[in-house]
């Protein structure tokens, strides 16, 4: 007789491992593990068990937490991928091949069961299909050939399976999905699951991921026609911890602090110094120079772009994506030295600015934000500002996780007719759409696109999802299908010169910082990046003028457009073979 598990595909789940991007261990054998012959005596039961796959552990987003791209990087620490140092004892994929199988635990039992409803057993089907369509998704665009099981295997079998063409996973993948889409409501009275939108837009990613425009376009665009969906009105307000189950919101994990189901992973290290974190988790430069200016050109062809005012004249999101500093726009009194409000505090990393405003408190408080004050302040001066507010400061934050929202399918829609070229109103009414919403809440307009060129357009949308998506998870498997990574990922990290540290407030800084630029009059940038036809930033012009230094170097080989199969695995199974590299 087979002896089943339910909890894992194979036995190094058994020995402990874990995903590599996840730092919660999960237990082998829960009650509502699908392992007991009395369970799914009830649809609660059901429920139950379907609800076990919604936690936040199994959707996994590659580059928040980690600093795997090149829009965020923690001081001058690397992850592996950036130092290209990915190997198989680091990665993992223990924990989504847990969910998976605790689906088809579920699937199995609906073929048999006789305790639901007709109406039950249609949705519970639905979104059983879009979890594991979900989990074999992840899977592939990561891992590429996997091992691919439609019902639960033995352990015996486990030590045998091998890994299944990639190919042969995404076909099933989109049957999973369309039979979700047939089988899912569009919306839900009360409690929120998958649903029928939900199943099409994720069918379109990893159509995306796996370059099949066609599909993707279809996806897509059947979610929009919907008409389900629409635009949150407020680009910053979209992301803080009030905002909950938006009109824009898809599919996502809901947080609640009621419940202490928090965000509590590193919420500190994105806190500014002022506020009791540690401002160890930075934006790049690169991203910082990717926003376009408002007159819709890249900041080396603008006249509109400063670098002593990086901020102003920018792209709305970027103002609500990273803390702002300096003069914004014109008239508002302020110079390259100035600060602006983040929280009730002034943000300024000028090394001058050794004080700062407190308008809560009315005072004026020391600036643990800038580096003449604090040597572990933001390395290259910058802050995240998407998402944050006064809620993170006690470290305890419930804000939704988002895995899909319909900005994302407005550009994947565009994206995959761009590629297919096949250009017309609907590709520039969904990116004008994106942008509109983006300028809507600022004095300025959106420099709306018109072109139909197909290189333009497609230069156009991925600088769209960098400067919409940025710090949601998704830049990292961008680069990855545009084949971008090694190019992106492969130089180095920038920040600012040093400068003495003293926190004696009336010890007027010195140092590299002030010589080569504060003293110069060339605060923030000495000079402006040029930006490539890929839309990256070049820092070398600045680096040669003396005006920044390099914080480390990283590197991308080819290998890890993949990421390498598990080497417990494979010792535990002869049959699964190695990505190319490792």
């Amino acid at each position: 007789m087979k002896k089943y598990i339910f909890t894992t595909y194979i036995l190094s789940l058994i020995l402990g491992s874990l995903l590599f991007n996840s730092c919660t261990e999960l237990d082998l054998a829960q009650e509502d593990a699908a392992s007991s012959g009395n369970w799914y005596q009830t649809s609660d039961q059901f429920r139950e068990s379907l609800n076990e796959t919604y936690r936040e552990v199994f959707w996994p987003e590659d580059e928040v937490y980690e600093g795997m791209d090149d829009d965020w990087q923690r001081r001058d620490a690397l992850h592996a991928i950036k130092s290209g140092s990915m190997s198989s004892e680091n990665t993992g994929w223990t924990t989504i091949y847990k969910g998976v199988t605790r689906v088809l635990a579920v699937i199995e039992e609906l073929e048999t069961q006789s305790v639901l409803t007709d109406e039950e057993a249609t949705q519970f089907l639905g979104e059983a299909n879009f979890l594991r369509a979900s989990f074999y998704a992840y899977l592939i665009a990561h891992f590429g050939d996997v091992p691919f099981y439609e019902e639960q295997i033995s352990v015996e079998e486990s030590f045998e399976i091998g890994r299944t063409s990639k190919d042969i996973v995404k076909e099933k993948i989109y049957e999973y999905y369309d039979s979700a889409a047939a089988n899912l409501p569009v919306s839900y009275n009360g409690l929120e699951y998958a649903t029928k939108g939900a199943a099409y837009a994720m069918k379109a990613r990893i159509a995306l991921y796996m370059g099949d425009y066609e599909i993707a376009a279809a996806a897509a665009k059947n979610c929009m026609d919907l008409n389900e969906y629409e635009l949150y009105p407020d680009y910053g307000e979209l992301f803080e911890s009030t905002t909950k189950n938006s009109v824009e919101t898809i599919f996502h994990i809901p947080r609640s602090e009621e419940l202490n189901v928090i965000r509590a992973d590193n919420v500190q290290d994105f806190l500014p110094r002022n506020h009791g974190g540690y401002a160890g988790r930075n934006p790049t430069w690169e991203l910082l120079a990717s926003y376009e200016c408002v007159d819709g050109l890249p900041i080396d062809e603008s006249p509109l772009f400063d670098p002593q005012n990086p901020f102003k004249n920018r792209d709305p999101r970027l103002l609500e994506t990273i803390a702002p500093f300096g003069s914004l726009v014109d008239g508002d009194g302020l110079d390259p030295s100035s600060g602006s409000n983040f929280m009730d505090i002034d943000y300024n990393p000028h090394p001058n600015a050794k004080v700062v405003r407190d308008y809560e408190n009315n005072l004026d408080i020391r600036n643990q934000d800038t580096r003449s004050i604090g040597a572990y302040a933001a390395y290259n001066g910058l802050l995240f500002k998407k998402g944050i507010t006064k809620d993170w400061i006690d470290l305890r934050t419930d804000p939704d996780l988002i895995v899909m929202r319909y900005a994302d399918v407005l550009l994947m829609y565009a994206e995959s007719k761009i590629e297919l070229n096949q250009i017309d109103e609907s590709v520039l009414d969904a990116l004008n759409a994106v942008r509109d919403r983006a300028y809507a809440n600022s004095p300025f307009e959106n420099p709306r696109i018109t072109t139909t060129d197909q290189e333009e357009l497609r230069y156009k949308v991925r600088n769209e999802r960098r400067a919409e998506l940025a710090f949601e998870g998704r830049r990292y498997m961008d680069l990855i299908r545009w084949r971008l990574a090694e190019k992106a990922l492969t130089g180095y990290t920038y920040g600012l010169l040093n400068v003495t540290v003293d926190t004696n407030i009336n010890v007027a800084p010195t140092g590299p910082l002030m010589d080569n630029l504060v003293n110069k009059d060339l605060w923030f940038w000495g000079q402006t990046p040029e930006i490539d036809e890929d839309g990256l930033p070049d820092f070398t012009g600045l680096l040669n003028a003396g005006y920044c230094r390099t914080l480390n170097e990283i590197i991308f080989p080819e290998r890890q457009y993949l990421f390498p199969i598990p080497e417990q695995d494979i010792l535990l199974n002869p049959n699964l073979t190695q990505n190319p590299g490792y």
